[in-house]
């Protein structure tokens, strides 16, 4: 129950306004018939009764139109709080939603990092590169990292930057070495920023961006990507700031 209004559901500034009328209209009463007298009353010209009448409810008059405008005022300070609450409820539930969008558009971003990373990862161990893979073997990865492990190619690409973390040139020659390779590189660093702005969008605290690039493999090889681009001064695989 609002704390302004009484027990039988009406407002208080109602049960006011009626209590102020009946004791007005009650002393006018008494008034009329104790001291002016009926038979007086009535004697008198029609113009002063209307004029007595006039001025015995002016009060009243003024009361009732102060008390509707904090009336309206009430219902005015409602239905503002229930826009309000509307507005948050709309929000809440466009985030919901942007945010079931997102998580269901993970995988399939997930799945198309991986594929990249695939395709640079051939490019540089396969018959083309170091001829470490043949292409069976690749095939197999493949075929493991399609029953959804998306990040096995990623995280073979990190171990191989790993591998060459004192050796900024060679770790520029997997990465960016050849015009194959660095389009794979861009074509990644590409896509995992897009999916970076869609997380910001949805996140409200940060938890999900941070998840993405401190807690995933395709975050942590993005961070790979940027150094060796020199988009970043702090080699993630050491710790080291480039001289």
């Amino acid at each position: 129950m609002d704390e302004h209004e009484a027990p039988h559901g009406l407002d208080w500034r109602i049960l006011f306004g009626l209590t102020v009328t009946s004791i007005w209209i009650g002393g006018g009463l008494v008034y009329l018939s104790a001291i002016v007298g009926w038979e007086n009353f009535l004697a008198l010209p029609t113009a002063d009764i209307g004029s007595f009448f006039e001025g015995a409810f002016a009060p009243l008059a003024f009361l009732w139109l102060v008390i509707g405008h904090f009336m309206q005022q009430k219902e005015i300070t409602a239905n503002t709080r229930a826009i309000s609450m509307q507005e948050r409820s709309t929000r809440r539930l466009e985030l919901h939603s942007r945010r079931d969008s997102y998580f269901k558009l993970l995988n399939l971003i997930q799945d198309q990092l991986g594929s990249v990373a695939a395709f640079h990862y051939v490019s540089v161990f396969g018959p083309t590169g170091t001829g470490e893979v043949d292409l069976d073997e690749f095939s197999q990865l493949r075929s493991e990292a399609s029953t959804g492990d998306h990040s096995l190619f990623i995280r073979r690409m990190i171990a191989a930057a790993a591998d060459r973390r004192e050796d900024e040139a060679a770790l520029q020659e997997i990465l960016y070495g050849t015009a194959i390779r660095k389009r794979h590189s861009e074509n990644f660093k590409r896509i995992f920023r897009r999916l970076l702005n869609a997380a910001e969008s949805v996140d409200t605290d940060g938890m999900v961006v941070e998840a993405l690039l401190e807690g995933s493999a395709a975050g942590i090889y993005y961070g790979i990507l940027r150094y060796t681009g020199g988009e970043d001064a702090i080699n993630p695989l050491t710790g080291v700031r480039r001289p």
